[in-house]
């Protein structure tokens, strides 16, 4: 091989020498990249099933439907009321005891993992003796 590449013109000498710097500059560093982006999406997926777990939060994300919402949260809350403002938004109440403030927060925290939909506006609490009253609108994504 090195005696044929003796016999070749400049012209194909550089052209070779060209190519073998385009290899090592940018081929071997998009490769290397590539795979540590890789190592990276591994561990943040393991760090997801984690949280997933902790929170007993399947790792299927699914569209919002009033019923399995109505499903869903009528295990973990005394009352749940669920109205449909328009096509995309829903008003939501849920009625629950003072020492299930914990389960609420974690339901929030998780609520974008369980549905595609987002908080509009702010959480409106209400606490009279032992029951809290707490209301919010969610959107469709």
């Amino acid at each position: 091989m090195l005696e044929s590449l003796k016999n070749q013109s400049i012209v194909t000498k550089t052209l070779y020498l060209l190519a073998l710097l385009l290899f090592i500059l940018w081929v071997i560093p998009s490769m290397v990249s590539y795979y540590s982006d890789m190592e990276q999406y591994k561990s943040s997926q393991q760090e997801i099933v984690k949280l997933a777990s902790k929170y007993g939060v399947d790792s299927q994300t699914q569209p919002f439907s009033q019923e399995q919402f109505y499903k869903d949260t009528d295990k973990i809350f005394e009352k749940v009321t669920v109205k449909k403002l328009d096509e995309k938004r829903y008003s939501i109440e849920i009625k629950m005891k003072r020492e299930d403030l914990n389960s609420f927060y974690n339901f929030i925290n998780t609520l974008s993992l369980r549905y595609y939909v987002q908080i509009d506006g702010e959480l409106k609490f209400k606490a009279k003796d032992d029951i809290v009253n707490v209301s919010f609108i969610i959107s469709k994504l």
